[in-house]
């Protein structure tokens, strides 16, 4: 869950529709440099969160029993074989795309966790005989996975509400040909983003959040019936030229 205080208590982002909104962003890149298999990669941007029930999850509350951001979480293999579960019956493209991206969130970094060392392996395993069976290279692969990760970036970055005042630019991430692109919003609030990778001069975009008017929870089960119950919101963004 993304997880943000307000006044009243807390708004909360569901993984899964960020998800969403990721896909809703790569739904409007431009035509003649969209990955191939587009509907199976927009299919792995919007469902590469999922994998377990995230509001009935014990560890999604602090001590204090507050409902607690994703970022705080530690990683759980079992959650990422659920997702690669899911993703390996549809296509061998929708796995390997979200296996590049449960291989991605390690980056570099040392593995001390048993098993996600041996989940990490699996999945490179599985990179190798996925790209050799679909006849793409390495760094092929990567190119379109980076088209994954850079409309993951950019959903998250709104959904965090990251975007920053007084027109200053925010790096969103590197995109398929290398390129760093870069966000900002003008006076008017509407979002540009440089060099512009969309196909329309201007869309709207938005996602679903709900408010939670209690500062914490006694368990999961009361976070999951209140998250149930809250009421909807829907926040909106403008992309301009």
């Amino acid at each position: 869950m993304i997880v943000k205080s307000i006044p009243a208590g807390w708004e909360v982002i569901y993984q899964r529709a960020h998800g969403l909104l990721a896909a809703k962003l790569a739904f409007y890149w431009k035509v003649a440099e969209r990955p191939p298999h587009f509907v199976e990669t927009l299919l792995a941007i919007a469902e590469h969160d999922d994998g377990v029930p995230e509001s009935r999850m014990p560890e999604n509350l602090t001590e204090a029993g507050a409902p607690k951001h994703f970022q705080l979480l530690g990683r759980s293999a079992e959650q990422y074989r659920s997702v690669m579960e899911i993703s390996s019956s549809k296509s061998r493209w929708n796995a390997l795309m979200t296996s590049l991206h449960t291989t991605f969130l390690y980056g570099d970094q040392k593995l001390e966790d048993a098993d996600i060392k041996e989940f990490v392996a699996e999945q490179k395993k599985l990179q190798t005989k996925i790209t050799k069976e679909l006849g793409l290279s390495r760094s092929e692969a990567e190119k379109h996975y980076r088209f994954v990760e850079w409309c993951d970036a950019l959903s998250l970055l709104l959904c965090m509400d990251k975007v920053q005042p007084e027109q200053r630019r925010m790096d969103i991430s590197t995109g398929p040909d290398k390129t760093m692109y870069q966000l900002w919003q003008d006076e008017k609030e509407n979002l540009h983003v440089e060099p512009w990778p969309f196909e329309p001069d201007s869309f709207e975009v938005s996602v679903e959040y709900r408010e939670l008017h209690q500062l914490k929870f006694t368990n999961s089960q009361e976070l999951d019936s209140c998250l149930k119950a809250a009421g909807v919101g829907v926040r909106s963004w403008r992309f301009c030229r």
